[in-house]
């Protein structure tokens, strides 16, 4: 009885596992139809798409998905219409140097940018297209611009804006030409290569930004401004003599200049000596030949009760009793004020400070640009 339980169990057992084995065999058959459905299903739809575009492929930030080449052209040609009108732009610093797409020859070539973000769209692996299509997950694919420009045109373009990127440093400076102080401050020099702008200018021009940002070697200048403070304007066609901070005019003051027989230097001078009551030395001077050796201080003195030196040509700012001769060139190139005038300038200004005397407005008679020959 016992041999008979056992059998009837192995039996049992093995008519269970058999049922298992052919159940596993009809799910695995099962799962490979569903798959072979699926793949099927999903390759048709692949093939079905070819000559569109799949989704996630634009063309220069255009959306093509879904489109065939001819619509994908049409609607770049509309689209990008703002871009092909932008002109190349060479930037540097706070300067911008443009030049528009007729001036260059310059097209957008709108079919070699459809084609070429076709065959990148369809260059993906048929496995992955067919996955993510499935899974709606669709790869990014992007053209870039495709420009087609006159080569020789550009190269002239950017050696023409290289004239004026490249520059040699220029130390600050005080501009007086308009008869109104104004410091200007120190410029770097630059220097551009031109094989590598030009390159930059090729790669700018397949982008639709078409913007350079121009690369140069700078050189420091040897002035800057931090040190400029106050300064004297002398200008001898309104017969001012103005003392400026900066660029803040903190007084103006009516003088006399000098002689036609007797002129002001003109130039960029400085203070080398400041004199209370100073006493008048004869020069011997034509006009000063029936005159004393010197002169003390006193109503008298020739110089009033002050006197600026300036290092060119004996010239003096100093003061005056003769107070009819202010506003009129009748000095002997000495620089006249009022005594009450003169002693105000004295204490404001020191030992260097700079004095600018020009011609008149607008006609400084020297190139105030340039550093003084004494600095």
């Amino acid at each position: 009885m016992e041999e008979d339980g056992a059998a009837t169990r192995l039996l049992l057992w093995l008519g269970k596992k058999r049922t298992s084995r052919v159940v596993l065999i009809l799910g695995s058959v099962l799962l490979v139809a569903i798959l072979a459905v699926l793949f099927s299903f999903l390759l048709a739809q692949d093939i079905s798409a070819f000559g569109t575009f799949p989704e996630g492929t634009t063309v220069c930030g255009v959306d093509a998905g879904g489109q065939t080449k001819a619509v994908a052209v049409a609607r770049c040609e509309s689209e990008l219409a703002e871009v092909a009108d932008k002109p190349l732009s060479l930037k540097i610093d706070d300067e911008v140097y443009p030049i528009t797409p007729e001036q260059i020859g310059l097209r957008l070539n709108y079919t070699a940018m459809v084609d070429d973000a076709y065959a990148r769209a369809w260059n993906v692996n048929v496995f992955e297209r067919m996955a993510r299509r499935f899974l709606k997950k669709p790869k990014a694919i992007s053209a870039p611009v495709a420009a087609e420009y006159d080569e020789e045109l550009l190269g002239q373009f950017v050696l023409a804006a290289m004239g004026s990127i490249d520059r040699p440093p220029h130390d600050a400076y005080i501009d007086v030409s308009t008869g109104i102080g104004k410091v200007v401050p120190a410029v770097d020099g630059r220097k551009a290569d031109y094989e590598q702008l030009l390159a930059q200018a090729k790669e700018a021009l397949g982008t639709s930004e078409r913007t350079v940002n121009v690369q140069v070697e700078r050189s420091p200048p040897t002035l800057t401004d931090e040190g400029f403070g106050r300064y004297i304007l002398v200008n001898l066609g309104s017969h001012t003599l103005s003392l400026y901070d900066r660029d803040t005019l903190l007084a103006s003051y009516t003088v006399a200049t000098g002689s036609p027989e007797w002129p002001t230097c003109l130039g960029q001078w400085a203070i080398m000596k400041m004199e209370k009551n100073p006493i008048w030395h004869n020069r011997g001077a034509d006009w000063s030949k029936n005159m004393p050796e010197s002169i003390p201080p006193g109503p008298g003195n020739p110089l009033g009760t002050r006197a600026m030196h300036i290092n060119g040509g004996g010239v003096m700012i100093h003061g005056t009793s003769s107070t009819w001769s202010l506003g009129r060139s009748v000095s002997h190139g000495c620089i006249r004020m009022s005594i009450g005038d003169v002693e105000a300038l004295f204490e404001e200004v020191g030992y260097n400070t700079p004095v600018y005397i020009i011609k008149e407005s607008g006609e400084p008679g020297f190139d105030c640009t340039r550093k003084p020959f004494w600095q």
